[in-house]
């Protein structure tokens, strides 16, 4: 991909320098070590691809231990008064403020 720029090739090696050069004065109160890393994580993040990082594992669902029975789920939903002229679908998910409770 190219890159528009107003800095010639033959610019950027003494450019290049002096931004490093006004970097470390402003770093200067740190210690060697801590300019290290500093410069080590820019070459890192320069260095690095853009893309996506990879996602982490999904966790495994937990299995029921050997012998157990699954536990039941038990859902009450209020009675739907025939007189009203709608879907007893809609009715029930409209009145779906019933418990459920594991028996």
């Amino acid at each position: 991909m190219n890159v528009e720029s107003w800095i010639t090739v033959e610019e950027t090696p003494a450019l290049a320098a002096q931004a490093t050069a006004l970097i470390d004065a402003r770093l200067a109160r740190l210690t060697d070590a801590e300019r290290d890393a500093f410069w080590a994580s820019i070459r890192k993040a320069y260095n690095t691809p853009y893309n996506d990082p990879a996602k982490p594992a999904q966790p495994k669902p937990v299995e029921p231990a050997p012998g157990a029975a699954p536990t039941a789920v038990e859902i009450h939903l209020p009675e739907i008064d025939p007189a009203i002229d709608l879907p007893a679908a809609a009715l029930a998910a409209a009145a779906l403020t019933a418990e459920m409770r594991a028996v």
